[in-house]
């Protein structure tokens, strides 16, 4: 049976785009909110036809999510104009990784996406423009997390100017808190900020009982911890409306080097939770946007050549415990669930790595309680040093960072029941721990897109580390 979702289209005001989606008679609706963009203008300075392409992609990957619905075609309805092999090459390659995760943990894995219905009409061919950069050029994207934190302090030690973006990807919280958790660090800084943009999204289909209520069995697919890699997806598109309104050229995020290693293996099918802040994925949009929408835009990750074992090391180095108490990981929950595979990881990393003082100041966060002891948390942390079947589903670092951190631990006297199971099920020996620890130690330059003056930061900041 032919189960179609369809694009049905939008509705813009000055500051917001509400899109509407129908799932046979089901209507889910998403809204974006920009804190400082005025789309009235955009219109008038870029045309209506370049911004409505834009708004099309805008309502396109944002329909990402509902595909967890399993419909069988995807309807294009009047935007078959805009549909190009490009773009094809791009959905289809978000729909296979986006989705990876929820088609592992829902037992879907041979689902293969949607077979797209467009008009045979006209491509209509709309020229990227180029923008004369403004200043600051950069635009940060701030998750409020410690490699947000970390790549702002870098920043802000050198004075290099940038302006931040923020989401509130937790669609289910209350969004003003969200945004002071994201922001709360940039106030410690010596050259804060001149703009911190914020774009707010209002989700009908995300924790919903669609699947519940309309016959999809044996599906729970409205679960935030499902989408992490959705928002990185749609949120190329998301963003270019600020990138035009201000005329940034560069966009940077703070995705490290273990976003690169996968979850799981099933067959020839490699599910990475957090895809979409892989290289691949940042090259695959990057191109895209530049060939139909911004010809010198660049999109690149500050943090790439580091492992995350170097970024809590230089955790512990810049970052005062005043700033790092104001970063929160947790998708969960925020700031702290104290119940996630995230909070059990970043937990563990900052009792490896961090200063007796930040360690002071971490502890209160979490109200003195010791992570390593919580029962809920024991599954996750044998996950993370490999003791079950896959890597656990969250941006965390690659197993082997794991016990790293697990034996830095015990070099300094941690206790708690994840450290007596790593003792007893999971040590490393000593040759294991020297080869590992080089590894992990060396800073990656085969990462080809950090801007020269950033490269060279970062391979300072590397050597005075060592």
């Amino acid at each position: 049976m032919d189960i179609i979702l369809k694009l049905v289209g939008y509705t813009r005001s000055r500051h917001n785009l509400t899109f509407l989606y129908q799932y046979h008679e089901i209507t889910f609706t998403t809204t974006l909110w920009y804190s400082t963009v005025d789309f009235h203008q955009l219109e008038e300075e870029y045309g209506q036809e370049y911004m409505g392409k834009l708004y099309f992609h805008i309502l396109l990957f944002h329909g990402l999510k509902i595909l967890s619905l399993k419909p069988t075609h995807l309807d294009l309805g009047e935007y078959a104009k805009y549909w190009s092999p490009q773009l094809q090459k791009v959905w289809e390659r978000s729909v296979e990784q986006c989705l990876g995760q929820w088609r592992y943990e829902s037992g879907n894995i041979d689902y293969s996406g949607v077979e797209v219905i467009a008009k045979d009409v006209p491509e209509l061919k709309i020229e990227p423009i180029k923008l004369n950069a403004q200043d600051p050029p950069l635009l940060v994207c701030n998750g409020g997390g410690k490699d947000s934190v970390l790549m702002i302090r870098l920043l802000d030690e050198r004075a290099i100017s940038f302006d931040t973006f923020s989401i509130n990807f937790h669609t289910h919280a209350y969004p003003e808190k969200m945004f002071e958790l994201n922001e709360k660090h940039l106030d410690y800084l010596d050259h804060p900020p001149q703009k911190n943009h914020r774009q707010y999204i209002i989700e009908s289909f995300l924790n919903s009982p669609a699947a519940k209520l309309h016959g999809v069995e044996d599906l729970e697919i409205s679960l935030m911890h499902n989408d992490e890699d959705l928002p990185n997806a749609y949120g190329v598109f998301g963003i270019l409306p600020i990138i035009l309104q201000e005329k940034y050229t560069s966009i940077c995020f703070g995705n490290e080097r273990s976003a690169e290693s996968e979850n799981v293996q099933v067959n020839e099918q490699i599910i990475n939770h957090a895809w979409s802040k892989t290289t691949e994925c940042e090259i695959l949009y990057q191109q895209y946007v530049q060939k139909e929408f911004i010809a010198n835009l660049s999109i690149f990750s500050f943090l790439k050549p580091f492992s995350d074992v170097l970024v809590y090391r230089l955790l512990a180095k810049k970052v005062n415990p005043i700033s790092l108490a104001l970063a929160y990981s947790c998708n969960l929950n925020p700031p702290w669930c104290k119940l996630c595979p995230k909070c059990a990881y970043v937990w563990l990393s900052y009792m490896a790595y961090l200063a007796p003082e930040q360690v002071k100041a971490i502890v209160e966060v979490f109200g003195e309680e010791n992570l390593f002891d919580c029962s809920d948390l024991q599954f996750y942390y044998r996950g993370l040093m490999g003791l079950e079947s896959h890597k656990p589903f969250e941006c965390v670092g690659e197993i082997e960072e794991s016990k790293l951190a697990f034996e830095k631990c015990v070099e300094r006297g941690v206790t708690g029941k994840a450290v007596d199971s790593y003792l007893q099920k999971a040590r490393l020996d000593k040759d294991e721990y020297k080869k590992l620890w080089e590894k992990y130690n060396q800073i990656d330059l085969s990462y080809q897109y950090l801007p020269q003056q950033f490269q060279a930061l970062l391979v300072k900041e590397y050597q005075n580390l060592e």
